[in-house]
């Protein structure tokens, strides 16, 4: 394994990831041009409610990345076949489940955050509308995963790129064109989602070969051939699980701060994800090594892929404090032209800028574990971080305000980084009892 052949799969992964951020940064965009900060308000608190449920099955994505290099390594296709087929069913149930619970998930959210009154009217129309791409999103989590495992660079990089490209386009029209507002934003949304889910199927029907006529149907819903999987998946859900309730109370936090707080806090947030989404390119390319090396049972490539994903994060990870350092006053006036929210981020612009040297550990070692399938650690380390987060927040915010939130999300991400960095000690030992 060398730096050319890393790069050579980790930089489409980082372009694509890039669009997924860069959707939800034109959304909040959009709507900080609006006159009053009530629209970037709202739909920062219903991008933030589809977030913690996508994002709490985002192990369809993950976990199916890491099967899929498994059966990619050991060159079997009916382990592809599998990889692929028992995270759909789960997918699809999910999907379907969100649409009928819709009424208590929203009402239950805008109850714990308690918006202005403005607020709560656009964040429900935002949702209402978007909760009907559910199923289709979390299809498209399984079809990206297995094509990211595959290493078919080509396929999920044009998934990505294409579906969230459309989308900033329609976002756009459908808001300044049409002047639909909210509910502008939540069609462009769903329609990029009707897409992707189109394109996830005729990708995997040319890209799977699978042979439809023979699929072991009868494996794929047995039960007992799910537990491994299952075990996998609820790690990384209990992770997620973690990380959205940091999200959420963030949020929740924003909100009793006011308004414009809020809306500057999820300016911040956007930059944030950016920087997060773009290292995510880089422990995604350290999953697929990591899972090719587990499928190989090749101690020595995993050892490569780790040394290489460390020294590729970091160096990405300075680009990224000096590029924002250097342009962050364009940046921020990219999101909103409301000089209230405009002021109000840049009291608060020094915290993102460490948050790239904070975080990269924690984001390369979550794709070597993940790829190799062994989540225990990684469920542990977002457990570990959380209460850290939660008990620095509940002592620096009445000190500090939102200096002491952003404070607590630093903390957040410096204790994953910690936690997976000593648990690194156990990898050897534990990837050679995975293979033997």
């Amino acid at each position: 394994m060398t730096d050319r052949k890393f790069l050579k799969l980790t930089v489409p992964f980082m372009l694509s990831t890039l669009t997924q951020p860069l959707m939800g940064a034109v959304n909040t965009a959009v709507m900080g041009y609006m006159p009053d900060p009530k629209y970037i308000a709202a739909v920062s608190l219903g991008a933030i409610l589809f977030n913690t449920i996508y994002w709490l099955f985002g192990f369809l994505r993950v976990s199916t990345t890491g099967y899929a290099a498994q059966a990619y390594g050991a060159r079997s296709g009916y382990l592809g076949m599998l990889a692929f087929f028992k995270p759909l069913v789960i997918a699809l149930l999910v999907g379907f489940a969100c649409i009928l619970l819709q009424r208590p998930i929203i009402s239950f959210y805008l109850g714990f955050m308690q918006p202005a009154g403005d607020v709560e009217v656009l964040c429900r129309t935002y949702f209402d509308i978007l909760i009907w791409g559910a199923p289709l999103v979390l299809l498209n989590y399984v079809a990206l995963g297995w094509l990211m495992g595959q290493t078919m660079i080509r396929a999920s990089v044009f998934m990505q790129m294409s579906m969230n490209i459309l989308n900033m386009i329609l976002s756009v029209a459908f808001v300044y064109g049409l002047g639909w507002g909210v509910e502008g934003v939540a069609w462009a949304t769903l329609l990029c989602q009707i897409y992707g889910a189109l394109l996830s199927v005729a990708f995997m029907h040319l890209c799977g070969r699978f042979d439809y006529k023979s699929l072991p149907w009868k494996e794929i819903l047995d039960w007992h051939n799910f537990l491994s999987m299952l075990q996998v998946n609820a790690n990384l859900m209990i992770r997620t699980a973690c990380l959205m309730a940091v999200n959420n109370m963030i949020a929740a936090v924003g909100v009793s701060l006011g308004t414009t707080v809020l809306a500057a806090n999820a300016v911040l947030l956007q930059i944030k994800d950016i920087m997060s989404f773009l290292l995510d390119g880089v422990a995604n390319g350290s999953s697929v090594f990591a899972g090719k090396a587990a499928g190989a049972r090749s101690i020595d490539y995993l050892k490569q892929d780790i040394r290489i994903s460390f020294k590729w994060g970091f160096l990405f990870s300075i680009i990224l404090m000096a590029g924002y350092w250097l342009g962050r006053d364009f940046i921020i006036g990219f999101f909103t032209d409301i000089d209230a929210v405009r002021t109000a981020a840049g009291r608060y612009e020094l915290w993102v800028l460490l948050y790239p040297l904070c975080g990269f550990t924690a984001l390369v070692l979550y794709g070597v574990f993940s790829g190799i399938t062994w989540t225990a650690p990684v469920r542990n380390m977002m457990a570990f971080a959380a209460v850290v987060f939660f008990a620095a927040q509940y002592f620096l915010v009445p000190l500090y305000g939102n200096d002491g939130l952003w404070a607590a999300v630093l903390l957040f991400m410096a204790a994953q980084s910690c936690f997976l960095g000593y648990m690194c000690r156990f990898l050897e030992r534990r990837f050679r009892q995975m293979a033997s």
